[in-house]
């Protein structure tokens, strides 16, 4: 990652901000715009029951980020299976079998609640938006801000995001499974700006992953813009990232 600087945008942004030139704004999903409607230890902790196993909730909820941990270095090792639908399913069922592992299931219960805590996440239903998106994306389109989504996701992500009555906000939605291609290669960034038909000067890319959102937006020259919600602190990201803790303040940086 390239050893540079990045500006942090807050609540003193000045809102009198001369025209960014931004007429297009992309966005991540998963940790970006959504999170799970109920947590993913009480659904890890509800499909282990459905299987015969009594879990303490507390030491699901302590293990997730060691199951996250377990993401990010597949993640570093090849993150091409977010191209291929039965490659990113095989990752998040060897996820759950790792916090199965983690918490002292049974070894032979794994595959099933592994595969059970997954089809969980096939519908709207188990997805909600962070309580600062609605609010920002119908500002940006009252500004007239053209938006669509770029995703590692299956091919669920249309209808999860028709579902949450979200659709009308995107003129287009890439699931990377779907276009079998994947964020950070800049070919899915490319395509977006294809299918939306705006130079890479005219966006910008939302997102909370360093690698596929920051990097890939970065490689192709779209301004990065990290939602860092959690308050973390980074010296190494790429000239021009702007980090803000809130979809709000997007929504003031983009206003003229």
């Amino acid at each position: 990652m390239e050893q540079t600087s990045f500006e942090r945008i807050g609540p003193t942004l000045d809102n009198t901000t001369t025209d960014t030139g931004i007429t297009t704004v992309f966005f991540d999903v998963g940790h970006t715009l959504l999170t799970p409607a109920v947590s993913e230890g009480k659904v890890f902790s509800e499909e282990a029951l459905r299987h015969g196993v009594q879990l303490d909730a507390a030491l699901v909820d302590e293990n997730i980020s060691r199951m996250y941990e377990l993401y990010e270095q597949l993640y570093e090792q090849d993150e091409s299976f977010w191209a291929d639908e039965e490659r990113a399913v095989v990752i998040w069922h060897k996820m759950y079998e790792f916090l199965c592992e983690l918490t002292g299931v049974d070894t032979s219960k794994h595959k099933e609640i592994a595969m059970s805590v997954h089809r969980r996440y096939f519908t709207a239903e188990s997805w909600k938006t962070f309580d600062d998106v609605i609010p920002a994306l119908k500002r940006l389109k009252q500004q007239g801000i053209r938006m669509g989504l770029i995703s590692n996701w299956d091919s669920t992500l249309g209808d999860i995001i028709e579902g949450l009555g979200l659709a009308s906000y995107f003129e287009i939605v890439l699931s990377s499974t779907v276009v079998k291609l994947h964020k950070p290669m800049p070919e899915i960034f490319k395509y977006a700006l294809e299918q939306m038909g705006v130079a890479p000067a005219e966006a910008l890319h939302v997102g909370d992953h360093l690698i596929a959102d920051v990097q890939g937006a970065h490689a192709v020259g779209i301004m990065p813009v990290l939602i860092d919600r959690q308050g973390g602190v980074y010296d190494a990201l790429p000239l021009g990232t702007l980090v803000i803790s809130s979809f709000a303040e997007l929504a003031d940086y983009l206003a003229s």
